[in-house]
């Protein structure tokens, strides 16, 4: 009796746990004080960039873009009001542009209605001034003649304003961020992306530009949004979990030391890894922050019910405490170890994923798991160890077990009665599943993910639906095999093709290349004749053109075209986020880029194309007939939840292979192990399953589904252990055959 001999060990553990307990809850403690020191070693970062190993495709090819263009990032500000060319209004949208260049850290360029390189033709050739001029004119004639300025060239006002004037768009491109090792220093240091947006949000909010009704945008700015949405929010859920929990812990315990214990266990669990991680200097995602502590949680509750019910039973049976503890280390040292074992199993699947923040959590939580067993095996015995023996429960000790157990045993009755209908049932629905499961597709769009009731998204969604607000972009950089090719004409009329094909797709917004000054530059020296809105003809004129636009102060160009003309660059910005259709674009426009250009090397770097990236890491799926998209939240936590459906599962085939042991009839074992494991089953899958129940009350739908996704996890496989495993159990004759035993006797 192989099990016989397991348990036998762990029983003497257990015998000198209670004997050195004093020992071990001091061995607790300074591992703790450890782990807590290691805490304030802990870096937390919030870029994109981070999620991507060092050597990765995606993050080589957008180190390369950044060297030569700059910061692929945006900050950007839609404004809303009756006429964006009244006096007041005009100052108002002056000042805001004025305060995000000088008041935005990594500020580099600014386009607005009130500061553009307009070019204007005259003796000489051509000028660049503005549109509005230094001193706003007050009577209606001048501010018409302004309106009329912004109007005079359709290919500008479409990227300025809206063609009622309400409307009126700020973009600001910002310097390349430094590395991690530059701001990462101290513990309260801000990433360069979370700065950039909160310096935007704290702009906009002003009581003095409410009247602009100003909606900001880009990367840096949902970033810093979502940052501080989840930092209010995260603890907010937890907080009202972790209560919950507690009372229903008190409910079923009605002990101190089974409430206690579990929030030890989670708190040691988590204070230990991450103070383990922070000496080692890993740098973890503020985003997956929270993930390993959810997990934590969830199994230190699982592990310390199996544990506490289990002594609690045995303490009703006989009074002796210590016996009791020796009894459950014995008894369940083996089954929540198994269990730990394959969810640790499962969670470093997420070493496979080559993302930095997959990595972080496959460490974290199968760390986390691990120690919540050594917690939980060690310090609830300990703990139950102190105090006197009781009295045996008459009832309990004359019917061998509680309300409770004895109900359960009536289910397992019936449930081997009706093994073959269950059977039949539970192979309809899984079939029903795998079906729904083959409706495969990724999402990381906020609209799925979040959803309009949290304010800032429904924010952003309304900055992308307007006539002129993008949310994203997106770049392709084309880099040709010699210096100076890209003043070659037939070079520029190709960009142009692509350009043309980039603007036809669905999500586009608009596009931006170096065409657009060369274009308008060549029009405003034909006195402005839009049939010169098109790129010269040859060589020598494209240099001309540049240069001319150089010595009149143009500054844009350097931001499309390299100091060796030989990289182009292409900006799309898009209106949203469809994680299929985006996709589907990024491919074409690779593809028609090559087709293009065969001779150059064409790359596709952004936000959007690491998304993209992104979701082929993490997997592909969708949560059958509820539609919930498959996104990073939902990605993490499913294996989490595997993990902990699977450990009631293994309690039972364990318990029931002992119980077959001893007695040798698998009807026998199956209902014994209705009656001694299936409380503590159905009493961690309450708790875990009213813990995840709380994130449903969330706004955020990553919450909702995550919450509703774990509880129906947890619900099916409670029912699938109480069900199918029991049938399955007796059907195929797991342990062999039959036999006469004392205790079948008996």
């Amino acid at each position: 009796m192989k099990i016989e001999r397991i348990n036998d060990w762990f029983a003497r553990q257990g015998r000198w746990m209670v004997q050195k307990r004093w020992l071990v809850l001091s061995l607790f403690i300074l591992v703790f004080a450890i782990g807590f020191t290691g805490l304030r070693y802990f870096k937390v970062s919030a870029s994109w960039e981070n999620y991507f190993l060092e050597d990765d495709p995606m993050l080589v090819k957008t180190k390369e873009f950044k060297d030569i263009f700059g910061n692929d990032n945006f900050a950007a500000v839609l404004t809303q009001c009756d006429n964006s060319f009244m006096k007041e209004n005009l100052e108002l949208i002056r000042e805001l542009t004025n305060e995000m260049m000088d008041s935005i850290s990594y500020a580099d360029k600014i386009t607005s209605l009130t500061d553009i390189e307009f070019m204007v033709g005259n003796e000489e050739g051509m000028t660049i001034e503005q549109i509005v001029p230094d001193l706003i004119p007050t009577d209606a004639a001048s501010l018409e003649t302004i309106r009329r300025k912004a109007y005079m060239k359709p290919h500008i006002a479409e990227r300025l304003v809206s063609k009622d004037g309400t409307l009126s768009w700020i973009i600001l491109k910002l310097r390349t961020f430094p590395k991690d090792s530059v701001w990462n220093k101290g513990k309260n240091a801000v990433s360069p992306e979370v700065l950039t947006g909160n310096e935007l949000e704290h702009i906009i909010t002003k009581d003095k530009y409410q009247k602009l009704h100003p909606k900001g945008t880009g990367l840096p700015y949902v970033t810093a949004m979502k940052m501080k949405w989840i930092g209010k929010e995260m603890p907010r859920v937890m907080g009202i979990a972790a209560l919950v929990s507690i009372l229903i812990l008190l409910l079923i315990t009605r002990s101190l030391r089974g409430v206690v214990v579990p929030l030890i266990t989670a708190a040691g669990s988590i204070v230990i890894v991450y103070g383990l991680l922070g000496y080692v200097g890993m740098t973890i995602d503020s985003g997956m922050m929270m993930i390993p502590m959810l997990l934590a949680f969830a199994v230190s509750i699982a592990y310390n019910i199996h544990i506490f019910s289990y002594f609690k039973r045995q303490f009703l049976l006989h009074g002796e405490r210590r016996r009791a503890v020796e009894e459950t280390v014995g008894e369940m040292g083996w089954p929540v170890l198994f269990s730990v074992l394959t969810t640790f199993a499962a969670l470093l699947s997420f070493l496979a994923i080559p993302m930095q923040p997959m990595r972080f959590i496959g460490i974290a939580t199968s760390s986390c798991v691990m120690l919540a067993f050594f917690i939980a095996i060690t310090l609830m015995p300990v703990l139950l160890s102190f105090g006197k023996n009781g009295k045996p429960h008459p009832k309990v000790q004359e019917t061998g077990g509680r309300w409770l157990d004895h109900q359960l045993g009536r289910l397992g009755e019936s449930v081997l009665r009706h093994g073959t209908l269950i059977l039949w049932i539970a192979g309809l629905l899984t079939a029903a599943l795998i079906y729904q499961f083959t409706k495969i597709e990724t999402a990381f769009d906020i609209e799925r993910t979040m959803g309009r009731k949290i304010a800032y998204v429904n924010n952003l969604l309304e900055v992308g639906e307007s006539e002129l607000g993008s949310i994203y972009t997106y770049d392709v950089m084309i880099d040709l095999p010699e210096d100076g090719l890209t003043k070659s004409p037939a070079m520029l009329v190709r960009l142009d093709s692509l350009a043309q094909k980039a603007e036809g797709y669905k999500l586009t917004k608009r596009t931006t290349t170096v065409l657009n000054i060369l274009k308008d530059l060549n029009q405003t020296l034909h006195e402005g004749d839009a049939a010169y809105y098109r790129i010269p003809t040859n060589p020598e004129e494209v240099a001309q053109l540049l240069l001319l636009y150089e010595n009149a102060g143009g500054s844009e160009a350097e931001y499309w075209i390299d100091y060796d003309y030989r990289r182009l660059r292409l900006m799309v910005e898009i209106s949203s986020f469809d994680s299929g259709e985006v996709e589907r674009e990024l491919n074409d426009i690779a593809a028609n880029a090559a087709r293009l250009f065969p001779e150059a090397s064409v790359t596709t770097v952004g936000s959007i194309p690491q998304f993209t990236v992104m979701m082929q890491y993490v997997a592909r799926g969708q949560m059958g007939w509820l539609g919930y998209p498959l996104d990073m939240m939902t990605a993490t936590i499913m294996p989490m939840i595997l993990g902990l459906a699977v450990d009631d599962t293994i309690h039972f085939i364990n318990h029931g292979h002992l119980e077959f042991d001893r007695r040798g009839n698998y009807r026998d074992a199956i209902l014994r192990s209705f009656r001694t494991i299936g409380t503590p089953i159905i009493l961690t899958s309450v708790v875990i399953c009213a813990n995840f129940a709380i994130y449903m009350t969330s706004e955020g739908l990553s919450f909702i589904h995550m919450g509703l996704l774990s509880v129906a996890g947890i619900v099916s496989a409670l029912v699938a252990d109480l069900c199918v495993t029991p049938v399955l159990f007796q059907k195929f004759r797991l342990f062999g055959k039959e036999i006469e035993t004392n205790e079948t006797i008996n």
